[in-house]
């Protein structure tokens, strides 16, 4: 069966970590969550202040409604364009590293990054040589410190508007840094080009047919193979006036093939890799984890 999971944040904002480990389990009694602490908690302490004691409490009071994290979301910027903010963002993703035994979980998630100001949105810039450099020496030290606390620094790539935005650069990275301390999250929907997935004559169609979309399905998890710790999981259209995609859906409200997804995955001995809900609908949640549960 497959293990469904969900983004925390989505659930809404609480005032403590018990609250939020009884409305989680309010949708499954043995759930789990990728947990980016500040966006569902936002009282919670600022990252410099967090320690062993502090979220060592945390993961007890999830625990305490048998929820618990399977990623440790920070979405950092590492290409940040300021030195000094580059600087305090891997500074940030050090810290979760070095509390991955407190989180009771080895995995921290990152995206790779935009060369926008903000951190978010399109750049030209972001795809530049210089910028694809400086992403691999954030990494490097982010493995460093992997190393060092015993932990795992997970990568996320999004098509255009990141860094890693294709599978091509993907393996590019893989190949410079053939550590075990690196892992994927893949998103399907986020490495589906804005213009939608190519049929074999290049062309994308309103809804791709399943050999185009089995292709590139299959083309990831060939290169991710066992380095593929966590899959995020929400749905996609393509806008009907300009062709673009809509990516950020609730699962199973779009066109993504989630049950041929899910019987590849089993093909491929992966039953164990959970799946996290992302943009999803919390009303209907349930109903989205059962039915997935059935592929």
């Amino acid at each position: 069966m497959i293990k469904v999971g969900y983004r925390a944040h989505d659930f809404g904002s609480f005032g403590n970590a018990y609250d939020l480990g009884k409305r989680v389990a309010e949708t499954n009694p043995h759930g789990f969550i990728q947990l980016a602490l500040k966006k569902v908690i936002p009282s919670s302490k600022p990252w410099q202040e967090w320690d062993e004691e502090y979220i060592s409490g945390i993961r007890e009071d999830l625990a305490a409604h048998g929820t618990s994290v399977a990623m440790i979301g920070c979405y950092i910027n590492p290409i940040a364009q300021n030195e000094d903010k580059r600087k305090n963002e891997i500074a940030r993703f050090k810290k979760s590293l070095s509390l991955t035994k407190a989180f009771g979980c080895p995995y921290v998630g990152t995206e790779t990054g935009t060369a926008t100001p903000s951190g978010g949105g399109y750049s030209i810039e972001t795809s530049s040589p210089e910028n694809f450099e400086l992403f691999k020496d954030s990494l490097s030290q982010m493995l460093d410190a992997a190393e060092k606390y015993d932990a795992y620094v997970a990568i996320e790539g999004v098509a255009r508007s990141h860094t890693v935005s294709s599978l091509a650069r993907m393996e590019k990275i893989l190949n410079a840094f053939p550590t075990d301390r690196l892992k994927i999250i893949y998103d399907p929907v986020n490495l589906i080009p804005y213009t939608g997935i190519p049929e074999s004559d290049g062309v994308p169609l309103k809804v791709p047919t399943e050999e185009a979309e089995d292709r590139f399905v299959k083309e990831a998890l060939d290169l991710y193979g066992d380095k593929l710790v966590a899959i995020h999981c929400k749905d996609y259209v393509l806008d009907e006036a300009t062709g673009f995609k809509h990516g950020d859906l609730p699962a199973l409200t779009g066109i993504f093939r989630w049950d041929r997804f899910a019987r590849e995955m089993k093909r491929r001995g992966k039953e164990d890799v959970p799946w996290l809900l992302e943009n999803m609908d919390p009303t209907t949640a349930v109903e989205t984890t059962a039915r997935l549960q059935s592929y």
